[in-house]
């Protein structure tokens, strides 16, 4: 799959899903702008982009739960590069707890990085990609977003509003030409992950999987460039499950 040609911004790009996406895009074409708030994994990935291709790529540091620091990527964007086609809203965080468990801050926080900062990025990116005729929205949810999730009342509840925000973007952008989709990865092998299962609890969880393992970053990755580039170009408002099984059983 081809991106050439196409700008692309992808969030919470400093790790896990987020940095082999910014890393397939590159590879893929794209002139890719990263964020996240480390610094120096920051400067980490952008090398290593470029190192990957020969176009000009970008990281911009920001905390997506600052509203200026969501425009300021934007504006970073438009400044450098005209315009842009894609956004793929990534960041997220996903710490453990119930509806008693969890304080109202630990809510709070879980709904602004997981559903602020996409309603924020999309306010801000719908009427660029609108003037410049159409382009590309991927949300990260999860399938947890789908089904339901042990001790993980906040994120769970996050990932299924994603759902639901994207199919009403998508049903009012259409005419735009924009389109917007859900991507739902199942066990991944992130650091998130890692923090949450532990080494044995991820070989546990691996077995409730038909495929028998969890998926690898860049397996995501390949999913949501798919959906970013034109040979999806029928495909919008939809969820797509990348979990290797896991929710069709």
């Amino acid at each position: 799959m081809n991106l050439e040609n196409k700008i692309a911004i992808i969030t919470g790009a400093t790790s896990g899903i987020g940095w082999s996406t910014a890393l397939v895009f590159a590879k893929a074409g794209a002139q890719v702008v990263a964020t996240g708030r480390d610094f120096s994994r920051g400067e980490s990935l952008l090398n290593e982009m470029n190192r990957l291709s020969n176009k000009e790529h970008l990281f911009v540091q920001a905390d997506v739960t600052d509203h200026g620091e969501i425009k300021k990527v934007i504006d970073s964007t438009v400044k450098k590069y005209g315009t842009f086609n894609i956004l793929i809203n990534n960041a997220g965080i996903a710490p453990q707890g119930t509806i008693e468990t969890m304080t109202v801050e630990e809510w709070d926080k879980v709904f602004n990085v997981n559903v602020r900062s996409i309603f924020l990025f999309s306010k801000y990116s719908v009427p660029v990609m609108r003037q410049n005729g159409g382009g590309s929205i991927v949300n990260i949810s999860s399938t947890a977003g789908v089904v339901g999730a042990y001790n993980l009342h906040a994120y769970s509840a996050s990932k299924g509003a994603v759902i639901q925000l994207t199919k009403s973007m998508a049903a009012d952008y259409g005419k735009d030409r924009i389109r917007v989709n859900a991507l739902c990865p199942g066990g991944t092998l992130t650091k998130m992950m890692e923090d949450l299962e532990g080494q044995e609890g991820l070989k546990k969880f691996a077995e409730l999987f038909p495929l028998k393992r969890l998926a690898q970053p860049e397996e995501i990755a390949q999913t949501a460039l798919f959906l970013a580039s034109d040979q999806a170009s029928f495909i919008t408002g939809a969820v797509v499950l990348a979990d290797g099984g896991f929710t069709a059983v």
